[in-house]
C-alpha cells in the first residue's frame, strides 16, 4: 500500500519509537512499534532523524500514554477517540481495561494498513476509517458520557480554522465533557517544520496557524479550559537518559520561548 503526504509521517513516529525502544535506555519501550519497523518494507533512514527527534517523539507518546491512564482511572466509562492513529500502538502500550470503549480513526487506506498489520484487540476497542475532517462521523458516536480525544501528530498539518471547527464539534456533541490531549506549535516552529528533512521526504504539507502557547485555545469555546503542560525534565525516564539530553530538557522547561515552539497540552471541556 502506498501512502502520500500526511498519511505517510506516520512511518516517522513509528520509526522513531522503534528506535527508542532499541536505545538504552528506552522511554517509551515499544516493542510493537520495533516489531512493525523490522517488517516493513520501507527505508526508515530517509527521514534522517536524529537522537533529539526520536527522544522528543517517544516522550511526547509516553506523556500522552500517562494522561490517557490517568483519565481512564476516573472515569472507566469514558470514550475514548484517537484522533488520526496511523500505526500507533498505544491501545496495546495502555493496555485498558476489556470494557473501555476505544476507537482509532484514521484515512480508510491507513485503517486497512493497521488492520493488516497490528494484532487484534479484544473488548470493545474498535477502529473507525474516516477523514477526520468529515461532517458525519462524530454525530454518530454516543455522547452520553465523557470523552477523551487524543490528537497527537495530528494538528500540524491541518490549518488553524479546521482545527477550530473541529475541536468544537467534538465539544458541543459531548454535553457531559472530557479532556483534550494534543501538541502545539507555533507559526514559527510550523515554519520551520516545512523545511524539515523528515517532511520534504514525505512532501507532507504543513498547516497555516497564527497562534502560539495554549491558553490562546480557550477563546475557540467557552467551555474549553487549559489544564496543564509537562515538565519534560521531571518524567521519570528522562533521568537515565545522557546527561547531554537531560540538559536539553531543563533547558526546554525553563524557557517559554523553547516551550512554544511545540509542547504537549491538555484540556478539557
Amino acid at each position: 500500500m502506498r501512502l502520500e503526504g500526511s498519511q505517510e509521517t506516520l512511518l516517522i513516529t513509528l520509526y522513531a519509537k522503534a528506535m527508542d525502544n532499541r536505545a538504552t535506555p528506552s522511554i517509551l519501550r515499544d516493542a510493537l512499534a520495533d516489531d512493525l519497523v523490522r517488517h516493513i518494507d520501507y527505508d526508515f533512514e530517509r527521514f534522517g532523524l536524529g537522537p533529539s527527534d526520536i527522544r522528543g517523539l517517544a516522550l511526547r507518546s509516553r506523556i500522552i500514554d500517562g494522561w490517557t491512564r490517568a483519565a481512564l482511572q476516573s472515569r472507566a466509562d469514558t470514550l475514548v477517540l484517537h484522533l488520526a492513529c496511523g500505526l500507533d500502538s498505544r491501545v496495546f502500550r495502555v493496555d485498558p481495561p476489556l470494557e473501555v470503549d476505544w476507537i482509532d480513526l484514521d484515512f480508510p487506506e491507513v485503517i486497512r494498513l493497521r488492520e493488516a498489520l497490528l494484532p487484534q484487540r479484544a473488548g470493545r476497542y474498535r477502529t473507525l476509517p474516516s477523514n477526520v475532517m468529515e461532517p458525519d462521523w462524530i454525530e454518530r458516536l454516543d455522547n452520553q458520557r465523557p470523552v477523551l480525544v487524543i490528537a497527537e501528530g495530528l494538528f500540524p498539518y491541518l490549518d488553524e480554522h479546521r482545527v477550530r471547527e473541529l475541536v468544537r464539534r467534538l465539544i458541543e456533541h459531548f454535553p457531559q465533557g472530557g479532556q483534550l490531549l494534543c501538541d502545539l506549535y507555533s507559526p514559527f516552529a510550523l515554519r520551520l517544520l516545512r523545511h524539515a528533512s523528515m517532511i520534504r521526504a514525505t512532501k507532507a504539507r504543513i498547516g497555516d496557524w497564527t497562534r502560539a502557547g495554549p491558553r490562546s485555545l480557550e477563546a475557540w469555546h467557552p467551555r474549553l479550559k487549559f489544564v496543564d503542560e509537562p515538565r519534560l525534565s521531571e518524567v521519570a525516564e528522562v533521568a537515565a537518559l545522557p546527561r547531554a539530553q537531560r540538559w536539553l530538557f531543563k533547558l526546554y522547561d525553563r524557557s517559554e520561548w523553547l516551550r512554544n515552539l511545540g509542547r504537549v497540552a491538555r484540556f478539557r471541556f
